[in-house]
């Protein structure tokens, strides 16, 4: 099984680091399956790259001056590397505290990171997650049948996160077709990252026991 770790990332520190050095630590652990792609968010400073290409000379460092949030680093990464079983996408402030089991990934089942707030914890940014939802390529009908699921506490995909395989990973992207371009698309979809897993069936594992958000200065 050939598995591609993303990590959006914004800013590089320290935060970064760990997050890489967690994955190899806990959930490689030597396997040779893995690889890590670290998506560059358009960072003014990149000299902290020098260290992480230094101790970590495997991962591989993505300057293409992504703008379109985490949306667009899980775009840019499937479509250099379309091939892979499983696609593991995280925020670089997200560090691996146990080990996840990727063998229950399927075609209808995946990993996100649970927040059940749906839109109802980020009033502001409903209306435009609404609008993207309907100029992307999910269907009318689909998007009345969940209607009372928009107004409701439905579980998002935190910051974005989550875990699929190849076959779900390219149909969220022939899906949700409308890449974020600024803070606010970037907090609408992780709802609508969440909204797509309900729309679709796909029932959703919890990452959250298995990870830790850290805070720091991304931005």
């Amino acid at each position: 099984m050939s598995i591609l770790i993303t990590i959006c990332s914004k800013s590089p520190n320290s935060i970064l680091y760990n997050c890489i050095e967690q994955l190899y630590k806990i959930q490689i652990q030597g396997s040779t399956d893995y690889k890590i792609c670290v998506v560059d968010s358009d960072s003014s400073d990149v000299t902290y790259y020098e260290k992480i290409k230094k101790d970590f000379p495997d991962v591989e460092l993505c300057f293409v001056k992504n703008k379109h949030y985490e949306y667009g680093a899980w775009k840019y990464i499937y479509t250099k590397y379309p091939s892979y079983n499983i696609y593991f996408c995280i925020q670089d402030s997200i560090t691996i505290e146990k080990g996840i089991d990727l063998t229950l990934i399927d075609n209808n089942n995946a990993y996100t990171f649970h927040h059940n707030s749906g839109y109802n914890s980020d009033l502001e940014v409903k209306q435009r997650g609404i609008e993207n939802l309907k100029n992307s390529e999910i269907k009318d009908e689909s998007i009345c049948d969940i209607v009372e699921i928009i107004n409701d506490n439905f579980t998002l995909a935190q910051h974005s996160c989550f875990i699929v395989n190849n076959y779900v990973m390219k149909d969220i992207l022939n899906t949700l077709t409308i890449p974020p371009i600024d803070k606010i698309g970037s907090r609408f979809y992780e709802r609508n990252f969440g909204l797509y897993f309900i729309i679709k069936n796909i029932y959703t594992f919890d990452i959250s026991p298995f990870i830790k958000k850290i805070s720091g200065n991304r931005l």
